[in-house]
């Protein structure tokens, strides 16, 4: 059974598999006694590289796709800098609801610059959740907020091509979030129905 998330794709034009099996240039058909020196399956390098140019990685097409089309979510619209933007404020909500949260860590901090010398004393006045070493700990948590992702409209469990760019679309990583989501939805229904037409077919 072929795998449908396969990460190579061969797209090889059927007269070029019959030029091969002839004995031929796979994609010109030039015969052996026409090749280039030292060329054995293809005529010429030229050719070797248009063959080689059919069989490309999911990579491959999806770093083709984000650049073509990369600027912005195709759902929300947003662009990089509108998602770097919301990643920031997230960030900053978050780092003030832990805070609140967890006042005794405020205070904790201020005890320990007061036991300093006199020059922190300010310092620790004026304290904020910025100035808290445990900041660190939510500035590397995974914030993915602000990147572009490509996904397939039509899932590829769901019978959607891997490769076909008119199933491609790019989504900013909430976007793409929410849609898998719903696919996960639509698979898990799809999975129960054949389950059940399994059975009642036996």
């Amino acid at each position: 059974m072929v795998n449908p998330r396969e990460n190579i794709k061969y797209d090889i034009p059927k007269e070029w598999v019959e030029n091969f099996k002839k004995g031929c240039c796979p994609v010109c058909a030039k015969t052996k006694f026409e090749f280039d020196k030292g060329m054995k399956v293809y005529c010429s390098k030229k050719c070797r590289i248009l063959y080689s140019d059919r069989i490309y990685t999911w990579q491959e097409k999806r770093d083709k796709i984000l650049e073509e089309r990369g600027k912005k979510c195709q759902k929300c619209k947003k662009t990089k800098k509108q998602l770097t933007k919301y990643k920031e404020d997230h960030k900053n909500e978050q780092r003030r609801k832990y805070i609140e949260e967890h006042p005794e860590l405020l205070e904790q901090r201020r005890k320990e610059l007061m036991e300093q010398a006199e020059e922190t004393y300010q310092r620790a006045i004026n304290l904020t959740a910025d100035d808290l070493y445990l900041s660190s700990v939510i500035d590397d948590l995974g914030w993915t907020y602000d990147t572009f992702e490509v996904d397939h409209i039509k899932a590829v469990a769901l019978g959607g091509d891997m490769f076909d760019e008119k199933n491609l679309q790019v989504l900013c990583y909430t976007c793409h979030k929410d849609k898998t989501k719903t696919d996960v939805k639509k698979i898990a229904e799809l999975r129960k129905r054949e389950k059940l037409e399994g059975k009642n077919g036996k």
